[in-house]
């Protein structure tokens, strides 16, 4: 199956924030939970020692639980209780006091709904700390993501956007749920590319991973069917997924982690 280089779904994706973190603290579903801590726990090792850590656009907030560190300050676009401060991705005031103070951003799975995520890091830029580090998941547009995305009216794709222009905004956003899963694809494939439009960055880590073991989570912000597993039996899925992964990129992986590290 060719798919275009554009897709837009018809309907429009409303999720609850709320739900999923309810579902996420009441932890009955085991595949969420291991899920999301194989996509935070990774981080652990560039949060030693770190005092100011920002996570924007932090959802259900879980990165806090699963990594348990007290310095994680919670943001999002929407007021929730769990936050401590509602932040705009792509305005990102956070204040003079944060000016070259922060030593970590988080950002998972929400860069893809920023309207401007070039402009987005240019500022990230402006408050990290020189070796300073912004810590990432996105989706993957391989072939299965765009797939399901065609196949469940999802959400939208989109490669006929200059993702380094910071004065235009990628998409007109409605709703914090409008995306374009190609993004973390567009900034970080071709990391020369990336180097060119922002020198003060250097990409350290740049992988690719989650298929079986996002496909049989039961979703985060939504119910899907699934399976439920076993942790033994999910390391072998995610072994698998590995695999799979490297011998066919482009087709299987459904995430890209990434780390940022400010050289300038």
């Amino acid at each position: 199956m060719i798919f275009p280089k554009e897709f837009y779904p018809k309907r429009i994706k409303d999720c609850s924030i709320q739900k999923s973190r309810k579902k996420f603290k009441n932890k009955k579903n085991k595949n969420t939970i291991f899920l999301l801590e194989e996509r935070f726990l990774w981080m652990k090792k560039y949060l030693k020692r770190k005092k100011i850590i920002i996570e924007l656009g932090c959802g259900n907030g879980a990165s806090k639980d699963i990594l348990n560190n007290k310095n994680i300050l919670l943001t999002d676009i929407q007021k929730y209780p769990w936050i401590s401060k509602k932040v705009d991705m792509v305005k990102l005031n956070l204040g003079k006091k944060y000016l070259k103070k922060v030593d970590v951003f988080i950002i998972n799975h929400a860069l893809h709904h920023c309207q401007n995520p070039s402009l987005s890091l240019k500022k990230m830029s402006s408050y990290l700390k020189k070796d300073g580090l912004i810590l990432l998941n996105e989706p993957e547009t391989s072939f299965f993501l765009k797939l399901f995305q065609y196949l469940l009216d999802d959400e939208a794709w989109s490669y006929k956007i200059n993702i380094f222009n910071s004065k235009k905004n990628i998409f007109k956003s409605n709703s914090p749920w409008d995306s374009n899963t190609a993004v973390a694809q567009l900034l970080f494939k071709d990391e020369k590319k990336f180097n060119f439009y922002f020198p003060y960055f250097s990409i350290i880590k740049n992988e690719l991973s989650e298929f079986s073991i996002f496909l049989n989570s039961g979703g985060v912000v939504q119910n899907t069917f699934h399976i439920p597993v076993i942790k033994p039996i999910f390391n072998l899925m995610n072994f698998i997924d590995k695999l799979l992964i490297t011998l066919m990129p482009s087709i299987f992986a459904l995430n890209r982690r990434v780390v940022i590290k400010k050289i300038k």
